[in-house]
């Protein structure tokens, strides 16, 4: 049996499956001040989502004097919020959940596409204001345009599928991708991203901001 803290919410489903296992759950949102008195040190695991950063002294203040913390857990994708470097230090494993949002946010990229292409936020706004401005707000179809992906990932290809269903065509930079995926996915793979967006109506993004990515969309490529 482990005792875990559970520091930004979690579903309850995920709650009674760790408690199925005998796990004691101990939610809780615990300050700054908290977490680097270490308020940790007597859980074996924590479970994080975006709100808690778990820095390195808080990380070192949980392991001192025979802390227990061992394992950290981000309930999502990213681990930004977690100080990987003095996690590996200190002999606490960091792990995540990587395809736990990836439809979610599938879903919610399409709905931006097409509230851009449909302009559908600003023609609620004007009907919400007792205007009928039809001819203002004249959208564009998708079906033969060009959709641009800025990273080829799990959820760019998620988008992709459904955009080639709408008669788009998939274009991609993404110097990591193998390029059997592209074939695969009938999508345009490009050595450079200016070839992107020259060639692209719409571009979407996704990728992680490193010193790699900065400034890879700017104003200038926009």
């Amino acid at each position: 049996m482990a005792r875990i803290a559970i520091t930004d919410g979690m579903s309850t489903d995920a709650q009674r499956h760790l408690e199925s296992l005998g796990n004691e759950l101990y939610l809780n949102s615990f300050s700054e001040e908290e977490l680097l008195n270490g308020v940790l040190r007597d859980f074996d695991a924590v479970i994080v989502r975006s709100a808690t950063k778990l820095t390195s002294e808080i990380i070192r203040r949980s392991v001192d004097n025979e802390g227990k913390l061992r394992v950290v857990g981000r309930a999502g994708v990213g681990v930004d919020n977690i100080d990987i470097q003095e996690a590996t230090n200190s002999g606490v494993m960091v792990v995540n959940a990587p395809r736990s949002s990836t439809q979610s946010v599938v879903e919610l990229t399409l709905g931006h596409l097409l509230s851009c292409a449909r302009k559908i936020p600003s023609a609620d706004r004007s009907v919400r204001s007792g205007k009928w401005e039809k001819k203002s707000f004249t959208g564009s179809e998708l079906s033969g345009k060009a959709i641009g992906f800025i990273g080829f990932g799990r959820i760019a290809q998620g988008v992709a599928k459904i955009a080639s269903t709408m008669g788009m065509e998939i274009h991609a930079f993404d110097p990591y991708l193998p390029p059997k995926i592209a074939r695969d996915m009938n999508c345009r793979l490009h050595n450079n991203v200016e070839d992107v967006f020259r060639m692209c109506t719409h571009i979407s993004v996704h990728c992680n901001l490193t010193d790699e990515t900065y400034h890879l969309v700017n104003s200038e490529r926009i």
